[in-house]
């Protein structure tokens, strides 16, 4: 059946058939045929005067010349056509699925943490809407699918930046790092007040003991992306937080080095930061905590938010060792809770979140968190790959108020006895 264009009273121009226009003819015939007082009522009037809107419009339905219709149905006509037209191209019908499988792939693993994450899901959106509606709403499903299948499969190695550092290149920091010595007020308050040493029960294992800390830490609250403290202090945020209020990653990294500290074990604050930290919208960094475990003589990372800490080749990691070895293959990496080791879907759901931040690794030098922000000891270092510049600025507008910026993974890792306790 031939499509043509049909007049609504609002002026609407939509999909007709000639056929029915045909009918209109023989209908209007019956209706004014033996009766031409018809032709003079005001109903006749505005029947006649439809059908001679319709008798155009069957015209229209058999040629490609619509000089004898306005303007409004012509136009229209044309668009509807120019669509019809688009939905049977190739390029659309293949190409656009593709486009939108590459584009919202790339937008969650990249564009969340460079635009965050109103931008990045609103440009999603449109992908898929697009995709939807010029090649069918089935394809959704396929498309939704293949990305996911993607960023789980080959997110985890694909977001993670690859960069040098130098073994000992840059010195050591010109400031000692200063921690909280575990008989001082704070951390002898809060490792009585929340019973800490029932936390970490009878454990010989220093790694056992962290990951205990770390689940403990984990499940004072919910997550807040946005939600801050009246005060940076551990027990404040406790207090807060047994109240019902909700923080970010700093808080919960901030809580975690005050339980490490005061079961003895030097811990920093950690802040990550991405390649395009300095341009990003938002969305540029991510908190973690290190803490030192004496009996190998190293640190390790701990993401107290999700409650995780981290092995590969059977060893625990730091931040930067986290890269290398996500850079290797994501395979070789363990992801730990206090209960036991992560599935594979969630572990790689969140090496795609973490892989972009493990590129500037900045460590205040006062790490003493129950004191208030004014008597702490102002500066901070920064580590930075190899030919990558200095990182002065947080999303266009923070300024950082680093002092030191090394490339040198034995200034980032010297031990804790350079401390000032």
């Amino acid at each position: 059946m031939p499509r043509t264009a049909r007049y609504e009273p609002d002026g609407v121009v939509t999909g007709y058939s000639g056929a029915h226009l045909h009918r209109l003819d023989r209908l209007g015939k019956s209706f004014f045929a033996g009766n031409t007082n018809r032709n003079d009522s005001l109903v006749g009037k505005c029947f006649r005067e439809f059908l001679g809107h319709g008798a155009l419009l069957r015209e229209a339905a058999n040629v490609t010349s619509f000089t004898k219709l306005p303007k409004r149905w012509e136009a229209t006509w044309v668009e509807q056509n120019t669509v019809e037209r688009l939905e049977k191209h190739p390029a659309v019908r293949f190409g656009l699925p593709a486009a939108a499988i590459v584009g919202c792939t790339l937008l969650i693993m990249f564009g969340v943490s460079y635009f965050g994450s109103s931008y990045a899901y609103t440009a999603i959106g449109a992908l898929l809407l697009l995709t939807g509606y010029l090649c069918g709403w089935g394809s959704l499903g396929v498309v939704v699918m293949l990305s996911l299948a993607l960023i789980v499969t080959a997110g985890p190695s694909v977001t993670v930046p690859r960069v040098d550092w130098a073994v000992s290149a840059g010195g050591t920091p010109p400031s000692s790092v200063l921690y909280h010595r575990p008989e001082e007020p704070g951390p002898v308050q809060m490792r009585s007040e929340y019973a800490l040493d029932d936390v970490i029960g009878d454990m010989d294992d220093a790694f056992g003991r962290v990951r205990a800390l770390v689940g403990w830490v984990n499940g004072r609250w919910s997550h807040s992306s946005s939600n801050m403290p009246s005060s940076n202090d551990p027990l404040v945020i406790l207090r807060e937080a047994a109240d019902g209020a909700s923080f970010r990653c700093v808080e919960y990294s901030i809580v975690l080095v005050g339980a490490a500290q005061a079961m003895g074990m030097p811990a920093r604050v950690v802040g990550l930061k991405t390649r395009w930290a300095e341009t990003a919208r938002a969305g540029a960094g991510h908190v973690v905590a290190e803490i030192w475990l004496d009996d190998l003589e190293k640190w390790i990372v701990a993401d107290p938010q999700l409650g995780y800490v981290f092995k590969a080749d059977g060893g625990p990691l730091n931040a930067v060792e986290l890269g290398q070895a996500l850079a290797r293959g994501p395979g070789s990496v363990e992801v730990l809770t206090a209960d036991g080791r992560v599935g594979w879907l969630q572990k790689n759901r969140y090496l795609v979140f973490m892989g972009p931040y493990l590129f500037y690794f900045g460590v205040q030098y006062d790490q003493r968190v129950f004191l208030p922000e004014e008597e702490r000891v102002r500066g901070a270092m920064m580590l930075v790959p190899n030919g990558a510049p200095d990182l002065k600025v947080v999303q266009r507008q923070t300024p950082l108020d680093i002092d030191h910026y090394t490339s040198s993974l034995d200034a980032m890792y010297a031990g804790p006895e350079t401390a000032r306790w």
